[in-house]
């Protein structure tokens, strides 16, 4: 089977826009988005209804928890929580329906897909050393778990030695008898210091996995979060992919 998997769109139009274009010739069985579809920019409602006509599986994540339980959002850096306060304004009350029944995990034989991390999904960690991907190897039994959250892409496997490493490849090919934790990185939010959206590529029986980067019209969107009111270092930072 054939995956698209992607996080982190944080309301970013310009980018679903082109991202859509970018996955038109890529053969795929489904769609995965694991969360965090609201926040930060100015397009909630269209970047929604987008992923409600288009993706097979979506999780939640803390942005999207986050306009729906505003008691729960103190945690918040003081942007993040002025754009879902302003999010939480606009969002029609069919999209806050359909944000407030995702689930923030999901799971089968041979994948779990969770938008923070295993361990404790609901407190949104992160995952970012070895030493805290070989933590949460032991909170699921899959052989591969995708995750977003950090906005950072990333490879951690645990071969069948007990050995975890990371690695820096933009493709591989995974060993059937290793264990991953693969972030997908963000496809509306880089903070990689690479500006241009990411996205990844699976595919089950060849066992590749490919990231995927592409630009799209970002000053569109930096025009449309000044014009909104929202924070203007939302707008600065997509130029530098942090």
């Amino acid at each position: 089977m054939k995956f698209i998997i992607f996080s982190d769109i944080h309301s970013n139009l310009e980018a679903v826009k082109s991202f859509s274009l970018k996955i038109d010739g890529f053969p795929h069985d489904k769609k995965v988005c694991l969360g965090d579809i609201v926040g930060y920019n100015a397009d909630p409602n269209p970047v929604v209804e987008w992923v409600k006509d288009e993706v097979d599986l979506v999780l939640a994540g803390n942005h999207d928890w986050c306009v729906l339980n505003p008691k729960k959002s103190n945690y918040l850096n003081p942007a993040a929580y002025q754009a879902c306060a302003w999010t939480r304004r606009n969002l029609t009350k069919s999209n806050l329906s359909f944000l407030d029944a995702l689930p923030i995990e999901s799971g089968d034989d041979y994948f779990y897909w969770v938008h923070s991390s295993p361990f404790e999904p609901k407190k949104w960690h992160y995952i970012s050393t070895i030493k805290s991907a070989d933590k949460n190897f032991n909170f699921f039994k899959q052989n591969i778990c995708f995750l977003g959250h950090s906005h950072l892409p990333a490879i951690f496997e645990k071969n069948k030695n007990n050995e975890v490493r990371s690695h820096d490849f933009s493709k591989m090919t995974l060993d059937p008898e290793s264990r991953y934790i693969i972030n997908v990185g963000s496809l509306g939010q880089p903070r990689d210091g690479n500006p241009n959206p990411v996205f990844v590529t699976y595919d089950s029986v060849s066992y590749v996995l490919e990231f995927h980067r592409f630009s799209y019209d970002s000053a569109s969107t930096q025009q449309k979060i000044i014009a909104s009111g929202l924070p203007s270092m939302l707008a600065d930072r997509l130029n530098f992919g942090q």
